[in-house]
């Protein structure tokens, strides 16, 4: 069963596989569809698809095992072709088929029927036959099945992070919109209950008109209470404020809040923010001043709110304040609040501070003017730390095991089988056989390597073979033969590879 054609079977099988997964590829034409990649219009050809795919993962298992046996079981010259070839194999294997439990199956059952094959060859020894399924099996099979496996792991790794990526951001950006609505809807509402309010002042207390002004107050109240408890559901925590409505600046602000009856003492110290880098700082600002006008128009509807802008220096500076009537208001579940400005804020380099007394409500807001969006810093998952770890270090261990596991069996082997030259020379013809004992310890084989050139030995005779090794680095093929009459040394012979 070791012989040259075991490439060839090996060649021919790949080259059929290869064939039959294309034929069944190209006969196949399929419409793009987003999801399934290739599908059409009837059933049968997604059931061919499927078939398809589990017809060339069926190919890359039998190729596997097929790797996993011949491999160990093939000579000196078939190896030279074979193990590449197979290492190739094992390694399209590995990136493509996707059941862990097949492939180790496929290993499995190459390995066994190499282990059976040698264990009947009668030319090897037990040490040899160890040799044999641990480097052809690990090295050639096993290890670039892994490796393709690894990197089939890690493109799937990247595009389904990649596809997280995508939908993280756009869950984001949907609640940040859905904030920013509700912050502004929000504001409308407080306004409107405000001016209702100051409708429901100037009419008759008991008249129908001061009735339903009082209703479209109370539901104004209850619209805002809801808008709080919806986006309570898309708020995540720690998650910034969004910004204000793209060319809305906080003049313009004011004015809307005055139109529908606030009032507002509103001064401005320096200059309007005219640069480009400016649009972001002045945002920020104006959704701190959007969301203390509408806690003002809420919980303080015909007060006084003072507003205050300085952008003189490098900070620029928000300080709202209003008077407090009636008890603290309590914190409404889902709101963004002072919590989200102040993380807006931080994250755009500024601050923002409160101050709360009996009499008044103070917040004060700064940022530089200068500021702008911070870089996003790189988040390593500690999962994907972890798998590209794994997925380094298992293929170096293997490695580390392997050689470790050859540099044993290569020590074995050469306490059991070799004999060093000096000590070959020490051997005299007529020695017994406790004299030879004490100059050669090691067991030595019953039989020559297949390679050697052996003439014919003595009659009678009963040798020994010994590899002829100067250390465990000494790769050479020279054998020693010792042969025996009724324990006496009679031969001693130095043997060659043939050719």
């Amino acid at each position: 069963m070791r012989s040259w054609c075991a490439p060839w079977v090996l060649l021919s099988t790949l080259g059929f596989a290869a064939a039959a997964a294309h034929r069944l590829e190209v006969c196949i034409p399929l419409a793009p569809n987003p999801y399934l990649g290739r599908c059409s219009a009837a059933p049968s050809l997604s059931s061919m698809l499927f078939m398809t795919t589990s017809w060339k993962q069926l190919v890359l298992l039998l190729l596997l095992a097929l790797c996993a046996y011949l491999v160990p079981i093939s000579t000196n010259g078939a190896w030279v072709v074979l193990a590449p070839l197979a290492a190739v194999c094992s390694y399209l294997a590995g990136r493509h088929v996707s059941s862990l439990a097949h492939g180790l199956l496929a290993l499995g059952a190459g390995t066994l029927a190499a282990g059976v094959t040698l264990a009947l060859s009668s030319h090897l020894s037990l040490l040899t036959f160890a040799l044999n399924i641990l480097t052809g099996l690990v090295l050639f099979a096993l290890l670039p099945w892994w490796a393709g496996r690894a990197r089939r792991n890690a493109v799937l790794f990247r595009s389904q992070e990649r596809r997280h990526v995508v939908v993280q951001a756009e869950l984001r950006e949907r609640a940040r919109i859905a904030e920013a609505m509700h912050d502004q809807l929000g504001h409308d509402l407080a306004l409107l209950a405000l001016s209702t309010g100051g409708l429901q002042v100037s009419l008759e207390k008991g008249t129908e008109a001061y009735a339903q002004a009082a209703r479209i107050r109370e539901q104004a109240d209850e619209s805002i209470e809801h808008l709080h408890q919806i986006i309570g559901v898309l708020h995540e925590d720690g998650e910034q404020a969004p910004l204000g409505p793209a060319g809305s600046s906080l003049e313009q602000l004011v004015e809307q809040a005055r139109a529908k009856g606030m009032k507002i003492n509103f001064t401005r110290q320096g200059p309007s923010p005219q640069a480009p880098g400016s649009i972001r700082w002045a945002a920020v600002l104006r959704q701190v001043a959007q969301e203390a006008l509408t806690n003002a128009a809420k919980y303080a509807p015909h007060a006084e709110v003072d507003l205050e802008l300085d952008t003189r220096s490098e900070q620029a500076a928000l300080r709202i304040s209003n008077p407090l009537h009636g008890p603290v208001p309590p914190v409404r579940p889902g709101a963004t609040g002072i919590a989200s400005l102040r993380g807006a804020l931080e994250a755009a380099g500024g601050s923002l501070a409160v101050h709360r007394t009996r009499e008044r409500f103070e917040l004060r807001a700064c940022i530089a003017q200068s500021s702008s969006p911070p870089a996003p810093a790189g988040v390593h998952s500690p999962v994907k730390r972890a798998s590209t770890s794994m997925l380094v270090l298992l293929p170096v261990l293997a490695v580390t095991v392997i050689a470790a596991a050859l540099l044993l069996l290569q020590h074995a082997t050469y306490q059991a089988t070799a004999l060093h030259p000096s000590e070959y020379q020490k051997l005299k013809v007529g020695m017994d056989s406790g004299e030879v004992a004490s100059l050669v310890r090691a067991p030595g084989l019953d039989e020559p390597l297949p390679v050697i050139d052996e003439p014919a030995p003595p009659e009678n005779a009963q040798c020994r073979y010994y590899a002829a090794r100067t250390g465990l680095l000494d790769l050479g093929s020279e054998m020693f033969r010792l042969c025996f009459t009724d324990d006496v040394l009679v031969s001693t012979d130095h043997l060659y590879p043939a050719g």
